[in-house]
This record gives C-alpha cells, structure tokens and sequence, in this order.
C-alpha cells in the first residue's frame, strides 16, 4: 500500500517540529509538509485523501489539546486517510491531549495506524526536560517512523486495521486554570528586530512595537521568550515565577520516556 507522506503539525517552540520531522524522514524524505503555527496559515483548508499517509503533530497544554486549533478544526477533512498521531509534553503529564487528538482527527476522516508521546523542553523553563528532544528521543522517533512503513506495507484493506486504545479520561478532565492576566515582558536588551512578532502564533505582539503585546491573544506558548536571540522577553509575574517553580520542584527530576501505540 503505497501513500503520500503529509504533516500537519502546530509548533510554537519547535519541539513538536522536530519530532515530527524526525518520524517523517524515516518514512519517506519526499513530503508535504502542513505548519499551522502561524495564523497566516490556518486560513485555507486543507483536505486529505485515501492517498495520503498524515503524520500530526501537538502540544499539549494542561494536559488537553491547544484550544486555540479548535476554531481551525472545520476547515481540515479527510476521506479514510492513514493518520498517525503524536503529542508532545514538557515532562509533567499529557493526561487526555493523545486521546483527545486521536478523537478529533478520526471523527474527520481519519484511520488510526499509531500513536505516539514524546517529550520536549517545557515551553515555560529550560530546567524542565532540559534539551529535550535528545539524540536518544529522535532516536526513537525515528524507530517509530520505521514501525508506521512497515506496517503501511503489511496493509492490503484499512479494514485489516484495529481500533488504537489509547490512555486518557471519557469525558476529558476539565481544569479550574486560574486566570494569567499577564504577558511577557519586554527589557531594555530589545532593539525592536520583529522576530517575536513573525513567530507569534496567535499574532498578539505588535509588529511595529515588540513590547505591545495583546494580552487577550496571548497564550503564554513562550514563544516569543524562547526565539528572541537577545533574551529580551520574559515571564516575570509572581503567579507565573510560582507555577515555573512548582513545576521544576515536581516533575523536573524524573525524566520521562516516549509511548508508542500501534495500531
């Protein structure tokens, strides 16, 4: 069974971007790929085929999938195509977000051939699954892509498939997330290169004043903190300072390995 290789993935440090990468080039190096990290490209639909294999990729956030896709969501659709799914978390837990991706994508269209988690740098500290994806983790990333064309060729009919059964809540856990009425912050380092604003995934920096950022468009992905080559953003509230330190204290020394899930 032979399928074109696509991805669809959302990234806003990268982390997610690499180990999607990393599952694709073992698959096939000749792919399509689908980045919807930026607004400009969750304007136009996309719709997949039988023809097409689709690897996605997500982070996780509070253990749920991005909310901030949920309105992008009708304009993807599928027809019986091959998806593989990957969620991707700091180290802490990424609870419902595999199954709730797996829900979402298979209710367009799509037919589960594996799943996966894999681990990357916290988006809120560098002292959370520090480096993270490592050599090993695209490693194994990399394995993975190996398992999904093996299996892609032991295919002849989508009905040799089983149901994926994957861990997570039925109705997914709901969270009482305090409010974060906060930003980040900009220091004097700033020299106004714009690099935030163009990687800002829900365009809420201004690109004519970097340290105008819309805080009801913000969703602390750290994005902006992490890509600034002159350190010149970063998350200073107590509440913030307080939540980044519980999560060092709990999760920061018990390094997590990846889940595979085939189908």
């Amino acid at each position: 069974m032979n399928k074109n290789l696509k991805l669809l993935y959302f990234s806003p440090t990268s982390g997610t971007k690499k180990i999607i990468k990393a599952i694709a080039e073992s698959i096939n190096s000749n792919y399509e790929e689908f980045d919807i990290t930026l607004p400009q490209n969750r304007t136009n639909n996309i719709a997949f085929s039988s023809d097409d294999l689709v690897v996605i990729g997500m982070p996780t956030y509070a253990g749920r999938f991005p909310k901030l896709l949920h309105s992008y969501l009708d304009k993807i659709t599928a027809n019986n195509t091959l998806g593989v799914f990957i969620a991707t978390y700091g180290n802490r837990d990424y609870e419902d977000a595999l199954l709730e991706q797996y829900n979402i994508f298979t209710s367009k269209g799509f037919i589960g051939l594996g799943a996966a988690t894999f681990i990357t740098e916290h988006s809120s500290t560098n002292k959370l699954a520090s480096g993270r994806p490592h050599a090993k983790d695209l490693k194994t990333a990399s394995d993975f892509g190996c398992e999904i064309i093996k299996r892609v060729k032991e295919i002849n009919s989508l009905s040799d498939l089983t149901s994926l059964t994957l861990p997570g809540n039925i109705p997914y856990v709901e969270k009482n997330i305090p409010p974060m009425p906060f930003t980040p912050e900009t220091n004097e380092k700033c020299v106004t290169c714009g690099i935030c604003a163009k990687h800002c995934p829900t365009s809420a920096i201004d690109f004519l004043d970097c340290r105008t950022i819309d805080i009801s468009k913000c969703i602390k992905c750290n994005s902006c903190v992490k890509i600034c080559p002159l350190n010149a953003k970063a998350m200073t509230s107590e509440p913030y300072k307080n939540m980044k330190n519980m999560l060092i204290t709990n999760f920061a020394h018990n390094e997590k390995k990846p889940e595979i899930f085939l189908a």
